[in-house]
């Protein structure tokens, strides 16, 4: 009986008092309300913290959330901006050359100087696209290699080891370390022996 009395008592239950009789069916100590209003009061006050924390770990969160699409928005106006400018050079070493051009139209040469005005003019823009990155590719007289060409045909030629390339259709180009072009080639074939 003892022990229900304690239970109702820490408890703040009210029970029946049947056979617990009349101190059983008092409220519960004051010095129980106040550990009761004390754990209330706590819990309340943890929950305050909690929002709080909540509330700055949100602010935070926004906030980062902000400073990463800035960052996402200012790297590719960077980046725009970054090509702009390279296509920009690129563009007035093109322009150099094409003014080259212009004027050899402009001018009336016989066929030897024209043709030497016009290597000049070539020159003048492989070394241009060599400031840039791009370089052609040598082929002739170098083993095929597949990443560098492209074999559009083979011929019989004993004067060069089998799957050289013996001649250029059209120049390949790399830029830095990428083909932007495989060099289209002729490659040495075996020569074909009567009877097989």
């Amino acid at each position: 009986m003892t022990d229900e009395r304690e239970r109702c008592r820490t408890s703040g239950q009210h029970v029946e008092c049947g056979s617990l009789g009349e101190a059983a069916c008092r409220p519960a100590t004051d010095e129980g309300e106040s550990g009761s209003v004390n754990s209330v009061a706590a819990l309340h006050e943890r929950l305050a913290q909690a929002e709080a924390k909540a509330a700055e770990n949100w602010d935070l969160y926004l906030r980062a959330r902000a400073e990463l699409e800035n960052f996402q928005k200012r790297t590719a106006r960077d980046l725009a901006f970054n090509i702009r400018c390279g296509i920009r050079d690129l563009v007035l070493d093109i322009l150099v050359v094409v003014d080259d051009l212009e004027r050899a139209l402009g001018c009336e040469h016989d066929q030897a100087s024209m043709r030497e005005g016009v290597e000049i003019i070539t020159r003048k823009l492989l070394d241009v696209l060599a400031r840039h990155g791009v370089k052609p590719i040598e082929a002739v007289g170098q083993p095929f290699d597949p990443r560098l060409h492209d074999a559009v045909s083979g011929r019989e030629d004993e004067t060069v080891a089998v799957h050289t390339v013996v001649q250029e259709l059209r120049r390949g180009y790399t830029f830095e370390e990428d083909v932007l072009r495989p060099t289209l080639a002729v490659v040495a074939i075996p020569k074909h022996e009567e009877g097989q």
